[in-house]
């Protein structure tokens, strides 16, 4: 008995000459359109999602004292909401917001989140009117609104808290 296996042509009884060479499969071309719009919407959202993060971040003492450098490109903006300084617009709200003693002016477009307040420790995402300026637009407002941010942030919390000059208080969600 041989346990041999057979892998070739000629172990089906037959020899190799008869059997037909395959024909090499080529892909369509609409099948080929398609692979390529795919892997370039792939791309552009790859591409995207890193612009997003690589979004600069200052807290409002370092934007001010780098607004010459930061000219009108975006960056993220952190700060305190400095009591007494809240307007409501026609397509937004204006306040102050300040880090280390150092205010800015924000002009934000569009509604503040709910938890939107005084005393409130804010992230901005935005651009300086100008070159130079200590005016701020934001378009996207981001508010400290539960215990678990607190527990994962709590030293850079603290450090706002110290450095805003002024207090940050936490507001329990569903509260």
């Amino acid at each position: 008995m041989e346990l041999t296996p057979r892998t070739g042509p000629e172990s089906e009884g037959g020899d190799a000459a008869s059997v037909a060479p395959r024909k090499k499969r080529r892909m369509s071309l609409p099948a080929l359109a398609l692979l390529i719009a795919v892997i370039a919407v792939g791309g552009f959202v790859v591409v995207q999602a890193l612009g997003s993060a690589t979004t600069f971040y200052r807290n409002a003492d370092e934007a001010v004292a780098q607004r010459e450098s930061l000219g009108v490109k975006r960056f993220r903006l952190q700060g305190t909401v400095v009591p007494g300084t809240i307007v409501q617009t026609g397509d937004g709200v204006t306040f102050e917001i300040a880090y280390n003693g150092v205010p800015i002016t924000v002009q934000h477009v569009g509604d503040p989140p709910e938890m939107f307040k005084e005393n409130q420790a804010v992230l901005l995402e935005g651009h300086f009117v100008a070159a130079g300026s200590t005016t701020y637009d934001s378009d996207l407002m981001i508010v400290k609104h539960s215990e678990v941010y607190k527990e994962e942030e709590a030293d850079r919390l603290n450090q706002a808290e110290v450095n805003g000059n002024v207090p940050v208080t936490t507001v329990r969600s569903g509260s």
